[in-house]
C-alpha cells in the first residue's frame, strides 16, 4: 500500500515535532541509555542560531617577531629616526607578549637562572634546562623550537637526553632506531609488575635490552646484544644537529656490559659500563661534534639505562621529557635517592614543567581541580626537595574544546584548574606561564584549529607543527623579556 502525498507530510511534521520537543528537554550534555550515548542538536544549532564566538587571534598570527631580533628595550637611547622606529616595534612588540606571572613579583628563583645562564655562556659551560611536558610536547614538539633559541642565543648544541627506546613514531630532532630486545619501563601511565622498584631515573622511565630477572634466579647462559642508532632528522634544526659528548646513565647492573661507540663505520670508543646497584654514568667526549652515532651493547644482564644525553661541550644542552597521557603527578613516585642524583649528575639548572591538559576530560567540578592543584604542588616541593637553587616556571594547559552539538567549547574546568597550577606554582615560590590566555583564552582552540594554515589538530587539543613553533616562540619572548632586565 502506497502511501498518500498528505500522510507523508504529516509523518514528516510529526517526526519533527518530536525531534524538537526532545532537543528542547534533553540535558545539554545528552544521556547515557543501555551504555550508549545519546544527543540531540539544540533548535539553534539546527536552524542557524548558534550564537558561540570563537577568539580572534589574528594579532598573535601577525606578531610572529622574536623578542630578541630588536633592540633590548631597557638599553634604547632613541636618538636617530631609525632608532624611534626600532623603539616603537620593540615596545609595541614587548606590549603584546603574554608575560610570565611571579608570585607577590618576586622574581628571585628565574633571575637566580638567569645569572647562571650569562655566567656559563661567558665561562664558556654547558647549562642545562629539562622541559617535562604531555603529549602537547611529545616527539620534541614546543622544546624542539624554544631549545633552538636558546641555544642560537646562548651558545650549545645537540638534542641533549634521550631514551635509549623511544616511545612514539617520530621525533623532531633526532632520527633513532635499535637492535635487540629492547623494552621500556614507564613510571606513569601502565606500571610493568615485574619492576621491584622505584628507581625509574630523570625520564621517569628505563629501557632494557634484556629480561628484567632478580638476583635469586639470574643465570649466565643468554649473551644479549642490542644497538641503538641516532643520527639528525631531517627536521631538526641546525642547532640540535651537532653532538659531541656522549653520556648514559644507567643503574640496577647485575653485570659487566661492554659498549662501543661509532660514528658511521668506524669505532671510537670501547669501554664497560660496570655492575652497580648505585646511579652510574658512561661518558665519553668526541674529537670533534658529529650529527649521528651508533651504540653497541652486549652482556649477559641488560642495565637499567636511564638516558643517553648528546650533547655539546658548551653552551645550552635542553631536554625534552614528552609524556603522552601523563598528568604531572610522578615525581615524588621515584624513588628520592635516585632522582636526586640523577639530577645532580646532569646539574639541572631549569625545570619547565607543562602539564594539566591531560586531566581535563575527567574534572567534574571544582573540588577534582583543586585536588589537582594539591597534588600537582606535592610535585614542585618535591623538585624544591631535591634542586632548592634551581629555578622552576609551571606551564599550564592550553585550551582544550569537547564537542557540544555542533560546537567545539573549552573544558568547563579549564580556567578552574589553571587557577589551582598558578596557586600551586606560586606556593612553591615559582613562576608561572598561562599558555591558555596567551594563546587568546576561552574558545580559542577553534581559532587555532581553523587558522590557515592550521595552528591546532582536528581533535581540538594538539598544536600542528606550526601551532607548536608559535606558542614555543610566544613562550620564549615571555622569558627574554625577564632574561634582558
Amino acid at each position: 500500500m502506497t502511501l498518500s502525498p498528505f500522510r507523508t507530510l504529516w509523518f514528516f511534521i510529526t517526526v519533527g515535532i518530536i525531534l524538537g520537543i526532545s532537543s528542547l528537554i534533553m540535558p545539554k550534555q545528552g544521556i547515557e541509555v543501555a551504555g550508549f550515548h545519546l544527543h540531540l542538536p539544540n533548535l539553534k544549532s539546527l536552524y542557524g542560531g548558534d550564537t558561540t564566538q570563537y577568539a580572534d587571534i589574528s594579532n598573535l598570527i601577525s606578531e610572529v617577531k622574536d623578542y630578541d631580533s630588536l633592540p633590548d628595550i631597557d638599553a634604547m637611547i632613541a636618538e636617530t629616526a631609525q632608532q624611534k622606529v626600532a623603539s616603537a616595534d620593540a615596545k609595541a612588540l614587548a606590549a603584546n607578549i603574554y608575560r610570565l606571572q611571579f608570585p607577590n613579583g618576586n622574581k628571585q628563583n628565574l633571575m637566580q637562572f638567569f645569572a647562571n645562564l650569562q655566567k656559563a655562556y661567558q665561562e664558556k659551560k654547558t647549562i642545562r634546562i629539562m622541559h617535562y611536558g604531555d603529549s602537547q610536547t611529545e616527539g620534541d614538539r614546543i622544546t624542539s623550537y624554544l631549545r633552538h633559541k636558546l641555544q642560537s642565543k646562548y651558545g650549545g648544541s645537540g638534542p641533549g637526553l634521550l631514551p635509549a627506546l623511544q616511545p612514539y613514531d617520530s621525533h623532531f630532532s633526532i632520527r633513532q632506531s635499535n637492535t635487540g630486545q629492547w623494552v621500556r619501563y614507564p613510571i606513569f601511565g601502565k606500571i610493568d609488575k615485574q619492576v621491584l622498584h622505584a628507581n625509574y631515573g630523570p625520564l621517569a622511565a628505563f629501557s632494557r635490552f634484556a629480561p628484567i630477572v632478580t638476583d635469586s634466579n639470574f643465570k649466565d647462559i643468554t649473551l644479549y646484544k642490542a644497538t641503538v642508532n641516532m643520527e639528525q632528522s631531517k627536521m631538526a634544526y641546525a642547532t640540535a644537529s651537532n653532538f659531541q659528548k656522549i653520556r648514559i646513565l644507567y643503574g640496577n647492573a647485575k653485570r659487566p656490559v661492554t659498549i662501543k661507540l661509532f660514528v658511521g663505520e668506524q669505532i671510537v670508543s670501547q669501554s664497560m659500563l660496570e655492575a652497580s646497584n648505585k646511579l652510574m654514568e658512561y661518558s665519553f667526549t668526541l674529537a670533534a661534534p658529529t650529527q649521528n652515532i651508533r651504540i653497541e651493547f652486549s652482556g649477559y644482564d641488560s642495565p637499567d639505562i636511564y638516558g643517553i644525553s648528546l650533547e655539546p661541550i658548551e653552551g645550552v644542552i635542553m631536554d625534552n621529557v614528552g609524556m603522552r597521557g601523563c598528568s604531572g603527578t610522578f615525581f615524588n613516585k621515584i624513588n628520592y635517592s635516585n632522582l636526586r642524583q640523577s639530577y645532580e649528575a646532569l646539574d639541572v639548572q631549569l625545570f619547565i614543567l607543562q602539564f594539566g591538559g591531560n586531566v581535563m576530560p575527567y574534572m567534574k567540578d571544582t573540588t577534582d581541580a583543586v585536588d589537582y592543584g594539591r597534588w600537582f604542588y606535592r610535585q614542585l616541593a618535591t623538585i624544591k626537595k631535591i634542586r632548592p637553587k634551581a629555578g622552576v616556571i609551571v606551564i599550564g594547559p592550553s585550551d582544550m574544546s569537547y564537542k557540544s552539538g555542533n560546537q567545539y567549547l573549552t573544558y568547563p574546568f579549564l580556567p578552574v584548574v589553571r587557577d589551582e597550577m598558578r596557586k600551586a606554582a606560586f606556593k612553591a615560590g615559582y613562576a608561572y606561564w598561562d599558555m591558555y590566555e596567551a594563546m587568546g583564552g576561552y574558545n580559542s582552540m577553534p581559532s587555532w584549529a581553523l587558522a590557515n594554515p592550521p595552528l591546532a589538530g582536528p581533535d581540538y587539543t594538539h598544536f600542528t607543527p606550526n601551532g607548536a613553533k608559535l606558542i614555543s616562540n610566544m613562550f620564549y619572548n615571555a622569558l627574554m623579556i625577564e632574561a634582558n632586565k
